[in-house]
């Protein structure tokens, strides 16, 4: 018996079932978080280096030393770490270029216990939502001045006022796009004649700008070394003055006066 999904000459049970379709439900759900994720705003910077370093604490060890070496500034040309101020190993004092997912970068212990690392990446994690809420607001914020400026502005016509203002389910960069293309008027004054001519800006790719700013290196800082473990003296003590200063300045010695 044939059927019309089974295979001829077929004889295998599973050949009889029927093959799946995915539902158009599926699909166009599919199709709208592509498009929603397309639409998404970029992250910001500051977004982006927050996640780095929730990802970098969620899969460091705590063991591995930074590859940069880290900096023994101790606070001094850098600001205090926000994460770990201290290391509780040796007692380092740590700036913010040592960061929280490496070592110690003096005796190598790890900065952070396995609870407080645990609560950093908690900590972490609500930071970034506030930091995405608040930057949501002020791109809609921006969008309704916009709205607002563009609202103060008299029109053409009716036509042109509704075409021009957009809806309140519709963005300012729908309603307006960057690379749309302009006419401009402009009048010789020689000749005394009216031209028109059509103008459009040059395409910026979202894509492209995207790409770049997740390119964005971080500036390199300037890092102070670890000591070294043995004292130089700066020359040879003499023998017969051990305590002599070495340093070239001219000191002499004053004797106390009697009174």
């Amino acid at each position: 018996m044939h059927t019309a999904w089974t295979k001829k000459a077929s004889s295998l049970p599973s050949d009889r079932i029927p093959p799946r379709v995915p539902s158009q439900a599926a699909s166009a759900n599919a199709k709208s978080k592509g498009k929603q994720k397309e639409n998404a705003p970029p992250k910001s910077k500051d977004v982006r280096k927050l996640e780095k370093l929730r990802d970098d604490l969620r899969k460091a060890s705590g063991r591995d030393k930074d590859p940069k070496g880290g900096c023994f500034c101790q606070a001094r040309m850098h600001g205090l770490s926000a994460y770990t101020p201290i290391c509780r190993g040796c007692g380092l004092v740590l700036c913010e270029l040592n960061l929280p997912n490496y070592a110690c970068p003096h005796c190598g212990e790890a900065i952070l216990a396995p609870a407080a690392r645990d609560g950093l990446i908690q900590t972490l994690g609500t930071k970034i939502e506030e930091t995405m809420a608040k930057e949501e607001e002020e791109r809609q914020r921006a969008i309704q001045q916009a709205r607002t400026a563009e609202g103060a502005f008299p029109t053409l016509s009716a036509a042109a006022s509704r075409a021009g203002t957009p809806g309140p389910g519709s963005d300012v960069q729908t309603a307006h796009p960057v690379n749309q293309t302009h006419k401009v008027l402009s009048l010789n004054p020689k000749t005394r004649k009216v031209k028109v001519s059509s103008y459009t800006p040059p395409a910026v790719s979202r894509t492209a700008s995207v790409e770049k700013a997740a390119k964005e290196a971080e500036p390199e800082h300037k890092r102070v070394p670890a000591p070294p473990a043995e004292v130089v003296p700066s020359s040879t003590p003499m023998s017969n003055r051990p305590w002599a200063n070495t340093r070239g300045l001219s000191v002499t010695y004053v004797p106390p006066s009697r009174v």
